[in-house]
């Protein structure tokens, strides 16, 4: 992957390693490149970067249609990514599809805020993100000493396949909390909240209470998105939302009581309870 060209961190919105970053320059004037190694590759998209390779300007309204760019390794391939990367890369954005939409919603509203992409290359590649904010030193940049001519690299590994692309689920970027609690007539009473933290990260916990299955984090995070994937979860009816979720959850439709609680950065809520 060619090096952009580099600038000053300032500080870290989300972080993913403790290795301080450290800064590489290159005449390129594109993303930023803060850190690269054999084992990773850190760098920073701005707006203008995204504008750039999708031909979108990031705003409220075309985050799903930015999303949908960024799920496309042709779109990585563009920011200068080998195949084999940008396929890596828009399979790990694409695989979150709420904290990906998260950290581009922020975004709009934040303009000091980039998207950080940390391709990880040692052992299994695999690509994570977060946002970092970063200003550009006005102190003139002292010219660079021609580099020396580049070691020859080993072959690069078998590219990975790139996947076909998956339908995109409804619009719901701006999900913040869903909480739902489902008592059915044969006692079983199923919980799970999914939280969307104003830093992208998210906050999940699954509960099965009567076969004593109690899911946090990641688990939970994978298991409520399976759920809830395909389902408009702010303007989809009661019937639609309660059809789905009995459904999903494979417990039968015979239920006591059925409680949902949805919050969106909009301000709106959607609350029922049915018995």
């Amino acid at each position: 992957m060619k090096f952009f060209k580099g600038m000053m961190v300032a500080g870290l919105a989300i972080s993913f390693c403790s290795t301080s970053l450290t800064v590489v320059s290159n005449s390129a004037e594109a993303a930023t490149v803060v850190e690269s190694n054999y084992n990773k590759t850190v760098t920073l998209f701005n707006k203008a970067d995204i504008l750039a390779y999708t031909g979108l300007s990031l705003t409220s309204s075309t985050v799903s249609s930015v999303y949908n760019e960024l799920v496309k390794a042709s779109t990585w391939e563009v920011a200068g990514y080998s195949s084999s990367e940008a396929a890596v890369i828009a399979r790990d954005f694409s695989k979150n599809y709420y904290k990906s939409v998260s950290l581009l919603q922020k975004m709009t509203y934040q303009n000091d805020l980039h998207l950080k992409v940390i391709l990880i290359t040692k052992g299994f590649a695999k690509a994570e993100f977060g946002l970092q904010s970063y200003y550009v030193s006005e102190t003139p940049v002292t010219p660079e000493k021609p580099q020396e001519p580049e070691k020859p690299v080993a072959p690069e590994t078998p590219e990975v396949p790139e996947t076909p692309e998956t339908p995109v689920a409804p619009e719901q970027s701006d999900l913040k909390k869903l909480e739902v609690q489902v008592t059915y007539t044969t006692g079983q009473q199923i919980q799970l909240q999914y939280q969307v933290n104003t830093n992208g990260t998210i906050k999940a916990q699954y509960q099965d209470k009567s076969n004593k299955v109690q899911l946090q984090g990641s688990a939970a995070e994978v298991k409520i998105e399976g759920i809830i994937a395909g389902l408009d979860l702010k303007n989809a009816s009661e019937k639609e939302i309660t059809s789905h979720f009995l459904t999903k959850l494979g417990k039968g439709t015979s239920y006591k009581q059925f409680q949902y609680q949805g919050q969106f950065n909009d301000n709106t809520q959607v609350k029922f309870k049915l018995k």
